[in-house]
């Protein structure tokens, strides 16, 4: 099962480099910083309330 951080990752991606990029003018600044802030989401994420049995 994707997670729903998994999802957004896939779907945003291309949205939030274009987005990035435009605003900073570099590619690689924005690739890193990107990549930061989906680092820093999935640490915020609320996690998955898994079912014990």
């Amino acid at each position: 099962m994707v997670t729903t951080l998994d999802q957004v990752f896939r779907e945003e991606w291309g949205r939030v480099l274009a987005t990035l990029i435009g605003f900073l003018g570099d590619f690689d600044l924005a690739e890193e910083a990107a990549q930061e802030a989906f680092a820093i989401a999935a640490d915020r994420w609320p996690r998955r309330q898994e079912r014990s049995w």
